[in-house]
């Protein structure tokens, strides 16, 4: 019965968004006078299925793991987006979220339940900087304040980054702290089977977890600082992460709910409006050799009945004959949803240390990210892969190979296009690509110019006219200069 209380919460949580922000207030889905245990599943999920959702159905169109053939997927790989393609994430982050999350802070500050509120601050921290990655200037400090101030303000994007550091240690410090309660088996990120196992085995991963995301968005900022960012990413990778596949989160939702992106493809949209991208599985084809694939390609995409990989060009308007869906590792009920893998946090560590003259660090860390993707998503190790691929050396490492392995393992995850922008060279116009080398879709609408944002969802251009910024998708965020 348990199990079945928690799965329609998260059911709650994950489908049912609000119109506007002047919903949130009597949103039913913010249940205030609810027991932080009940509310914070729904949080959980709403923050996997924000940053896993819809979003990176978009960006990996974008990155070209995807084509978008029809429909709203049509109009975003020809670049021309439109208002309500941000709606379901903005409204999942601010509505599901980042509204329930001020509850459990507060009950948690009433309770002594530090562990909840050390977990809470830690997904603010990640809802905060994805939505600066997407949007730039984002409501926040007057946001979540809609009795007193129906039409917040946007505060600065770089000033919303300096706070999700802050977050972040703070959630670390709750999580050191002693609580009267913590959570279990109602922990998606973590689960437990009871409260003494979680604060033994899941609190530990939680706090490499917000240093795996110090890290990240330390290393986010490499065009703005790059010495800087680099020793702030290898400070917070050396405070103590993510020391294998084990560590890092592995969100399942289980044989009744599935993670966001097995539904989308099991629907129409899914089936008739994005195809797997010719490029990625050219990417992947006779990779490590003639005849010898990417030992991931078979993972990545359904191969047809005849054993072929069929992906659909740039800028197709209808779906190629034969199978072009994705394949087991994502295209499953049981799949992980990816939320942060121990790969990305090695490749984090080795673009960072390049970047300070550290070449070994570098190199090691590379070959060890190589390995734990192919570990991870193919649940073993390929010696021709890693003999042709992880196998750097202090003289060989550089910027490219690290970043073409991190876009693989990326596979349909937002962080790539973030991963796209911060390696187009600074100062260069919209048409220069980043790492890995992309060309726009020939029926782009944008003159051969890359998208660098999402534009803002129509529901907050409609509610909070006043505030929001006159933008367009060739704008960038303020850390891709």
């Amino acid at each position: 019965m348990k199990n079945k209380i928690i799965s329609f919460i998260l059911l709650l949580a994950v489908f049912v968004s609000c119109d506007s922000f002047d919903e949130i207030n009597t949103n039913p889905n913010q249940a205030t006078d609810a027991s932080i245990q009940v509310i914070y599943p729904g949080v959980t999920a709403a923050f996997v299925y924000g940053i896993a959702g819809e979003s990176a159905q978009f960006t990996s169109i974008l990155m070209q793991y995807l084509t978008g053939i029809l429909g709203d997927q049509q109009q975003v790989n020809n670049y021309a987006f439109i208002a309500d393609m941000s709606d379901a994430t903005w409204n999942r982050f601010y509505t599901n979220c980042l509204n329930n999350i001020q509850t459990i802070k507060a009950k948690a500050t009433e309770q002594g339940a530090s562990h909840y509120a050390g977990a809470a601050k830690i997904m603010e921290a990640a809802i905060l900087a994805y939505s600066v990655d997407l949007w730039n200037d984002i409501p926040y400090s007057e946001a979540l304040q809609l009795d007193r101030i129906s039409q917040p303000r946007f505060d600065d994007a770089a000033g919303i980054y300096q706070r999700v550091q802050q977050l972040l240690d703070e959630g670390i410090a709750d999580l050191n702290a002693n609580s009267t309660t913590s959570p279990s088996t109602n922990d998606l990120v973590y689960r437990a089977n009871n409260e003494n196992l979680w604060r033994q085995n899941s609190r530990p991963r939680w706090i490499m977890f917000a240093n795996a995301l110090k890290a990240r968005y330390s290393n986010h900022l490499s065009k703005v600082d790059p010495q800087g960012s680099a020793t702030a990413a290898l400070a917070a990778i050396d405070a103590g992460s993510f020391n294998s596949n084990a560590d890092h989160p592995n969100v399942v939702f289980g044989s009744e709910f599935a993670g966001p992106w097995f539904p989308f493809f099991q629907t129409t949209f899914g089936e008739n409006n994005v195809g797997i991208s010719q490029r990625f599985i050219d990417l992947l084809r006779d990779r490590v050799a003639p005849g010898t694939d990417d030992p991931r390609l078979v993972y990545f995409v359904r191969p047809t009945t005849a054993g072929l990989y069929v992906g659909v060009p740039n800028g197709a308007a209808s779906r190629p004959s034969g199978n072009v869906l994705p394949g087991p590792y994502i295209n499953r009920r049981e799949a992980p949803t990816p939320v942060f893998n121990y790969s990305e946090l090695k490749f984090i560590e080795a673009e960072a240390a390049l970047r300070l003259g550290q070449n070994q660090r570098a190199a090691n860390a590379h070959n060890a990210a190589v390995l734990a993707s192919l570990q991870r998503i193919t649940g073993g190790t390929n010696q021709a892969y890693i003999d042709r691929f992880g196998a750097e050396t202090a003289a060989t490492i550089s910027l490219e190979k690290i970043m073409v392995e991190k876009h693989i393992d990326m596979f349909l995850q937002a962080e790539a296009w973030t991963d796209w922008r911060r390696t187009t060279p600074s100062g260069t116009p919209n048409t220069a690509s980043g790492i890995p080398a992309l060309v726009p879709a020939p029926s782009n609408t944008t003159q051969g110019n890359f998208p660098r944002r999402f534009i803002y969802p129509n529901r907050e251009v409609v509610n909070n006219s006043a505030n929001v910024p006159n933008v367009t998708n060739l704008d960038r965020v303020f850390w891709d200069r």
